[in-house]
């Protein structure tokens, strides 16, 4: 169980406190909700405290571990991680990008952004490719304890470096 206060990630909608632990009644049954402010979007959820596990509700990584994963951003993808199926390899992006794993996130908003590069986006590559930037911010903002646009900065930067070619 996670106390009020724990900074928690859900796999679907992102990052965000337990502000508070509320008893709801629905029928004859009482149960008890973890009450979630997000980060990357003014909102909050009710997760039932029963079914975190279930869920997979974790905690927010150290902002340590969050910084090393997202060191991969700065190597362009294989050929072979981009998939020619649109329809195959955008379902598979969804299902990383709800899987609540950072470094799967990660490795979405990488190949997105490369495939940006080269050509725009669809609309649906475009939203997957924001959705991924939102979650990875929004952790990265909890575990470092800054704000989400300096949190939404660091990851660009980071997906931008992939570019770099060291010449100044």
């Amino acid at each position: 169980m996670f106390p009020i206060g724990s900074k928690v990630v859900h796999p679907f909608y992102g990052a965000g406190t337990i502000t508070k632990i509320q008893e709801k009644s629905i029928g004859e049954s009482s149960h008890a909700y973890y009450i979630i402010s997000t980060v990357s979007r003014p909102m909050q959820l009710m997760v039932p405290v029963d079914r975190a596990d279930e869920i997979n509700l974790r905690p927010v990584a150290p902002a340590r571990q969050l910084l090393n994963d997202l060191q991969i951003c700065a190597e362009p993808p294989a050929d072979s991680e981009i998939s020619k199926d649109l329809r195959a390899r955008q379902a598979t992006m969804r299902e990383q990008l709800k899987s609540g794993c950072f470094d799967q996130i990660v490795n979405v908003a990488r190949v997105l952004y490369f495939m940006n590069s080269r050509r725009p986006l669809g609309t649906v590559d475009r939203q997957l490719l924001e959705q991924g930037k939102d979650l990875l911010a929004g952790e990265l903002a909890l575990a470092s304890e800054v704000e989400i646009e300096q949190a939404k900065q660091e990851v660009e930067d980071r997906l931008m470096a992939m570019f770099d070619t060291g010449e100044e």
